[in-house]
């Protein structure tokens, strides 16, 4: 038999008209998040629609792209209504979409990402601005649910571990429109009143049910309060905004209040332990100053107290000797200084008496050769008139009367 054979094209169109003869894929409803979003500028929309485990190609043209009343992005969780076929020129199969749909929880995702990348950028996650938990809280707050499970857990646990520490629980609406609010509120509150420690709590539930606590109103409030924070919300593999801005996350209520507080039963075996470890030191200290003790009981100085200070008396004994040595030598040096000071004194003064004397004849000799009454010994006179001494024969006129001083008298005389 002639095998007959066919084109690829004619292969593609083959499987295509099957798959348009399927009616269940001619209308189905998918479920999955944008990828590869790439809009044409003619109006079609083509993406991937994908999950955790696979993708396929997808298309939306124009004429249902109009009908859209929301914004497509990557990431984003959608619900379509599709026809599955097969595009002949490259033989993939692929979604032609009619109708999308947003599902909400992956918008809230979304949104979750967007704002816990923002505020992380900011800084309200990084460590340095975590608060150290109290290690022995005397006060602790718990925030949740009045009638929850969550608050029953925290409450026992703690007195189950630390029986000695005040609780007060605050009642706190922990889902429901705003509720958030009523946490700000009351977070505010509580942080004035001055306890230890600030525990948040409550049970797990879905994206929606735990939203509350990731409002960024309620993260920047939880940021700025002084009382360190625990967070305990939902389960182990829940995390929240407020977990990353509190300054300890437990996994649930419980690991929340286990990090709030010591475990008295812990407490009690670590006591035992440092109690053996006392006593052992304070015996070994004990027995080493025993031993010590004895050692100085039966040492010669003990023994002979004496020869303690006998050295020391022989020592201040020389030293008296050296001191009262050193003061007669002192004494000596000083009247010798003395002496030799007055005798050295006593040379310049006669010096300067002498050298003074000597000065003074001599000036006695200068001014005894310039004196008038040496002249006058000569057979020289003086004539006064009226106490004056007449210098020339002009000074004088017939009838004056003159004194006439000898060298050793003085006469009178009239002018002729």
């Amino acid at each position: 038999m002639e095998k007959k054979y066919i084109s690829v094209f004619a292969l593609n169109r083959y499987i295509k008209a099957k798959m348009s003869q399927d009616v269940s894929l001619q209308n189905v409803y998918i479920k999955g998040e944008i990828s590869n979003y790439r809009p044409h500028p003619s109006g079609h929309l083509y993406f991937t629609l994908k999950d955790e485990n696979s993708k396929v190609a997808a298309i939306m043209f124009s004429s249902y792209a109009k009908q859209l009343d929301f914004s497509i992005e990557n990431g984003m969780q959608v619900f379509i209504q599709a026809s599955v076929s097969v595009y002949e020129v490259t033989g993939q199969y692929q979604l032609y979409v009619h109708k999308m749909q947003e599902d909400g929880i992956g918008n809230l995702y979304l949104k979750y990402e967007k704002l816990k990348k923002s505020l992380e950028k900011e800084g309200l996650f990084d460590p340095i601005h975590k608060k150290k938990i109290v290690q022995f809280p005397k006060s602790i707050a718990v925030l949740s649910a009045k009638q929850g499970a969550a608050v029953q857990d925290v409450v026992q646990t703690i007195r189950m571990r630390f029986p000695f520490v005040n609780t007060v629980v605050f009642p706190i609406p922990v889902q429901g429109k705003n509720a958030y609010l009523k946490i700000i509120e009351t977070l505010k509150q509580v942080d004035k009143i001055g306890f230890d420690t600030i525990i948040l709590a409550r049970g797990g539930g879905s994206i929606e049910d735990l939203w509350n606590f990731n409002e960024e109103l309620l993260a920047r409030c939880i940021f700025e309060l002084k009382t360190p924070i625990i967070t305990g919300i939902g389960h182990e593999t829940d995390f929240t905004i407020c977990d990353f801005v509190s300054d300890y996350r437990g996994v649930t209520p419980t690991a929340a209040a286990m990090k709030a507080t010591p475990d008295q039963v812990e407490l009690k075996k670590h006591l035992f332990i440092l109690k053996d470890q006392l006593i052992y030191k304070m015996k070994f200290y004990l027995n080493n100053q025993r031993k010590r003790l004895d050692l100085l009981q039966k040492s010669y100085y003990l023994k002979n107290p004496e020869y303690i200070y006998s050295n020391e008396l022989l020592r201040l004994t020389h030293l008296q000797d050296q001191l009262s040595y050193q003061f007669q030598i002192f004494h000596i040096r000083t009247n010798q200084d003395l002496e030799n000071y007055q005798r050295t004194l006593k040379e310049k003064m006669d010096k300067k008496i002498l050298y003074s004397h000597q000065t003074s004849q001599l000036l006695i000799s200068k001014l005894d050769a310039l004196s008038p009454l040496k002249i006058m010994k000569r057979g020289y006179t003086l004539i006064k008139k009226d106490d004056h001494i007449i210098k020339s024969g002009d000074d004088l006129k017939s009838g004056d009367i003159v004194n006439i001083i000898f060298n050793d008298m003085e006469k009178k005389a009239e002018i002729k």
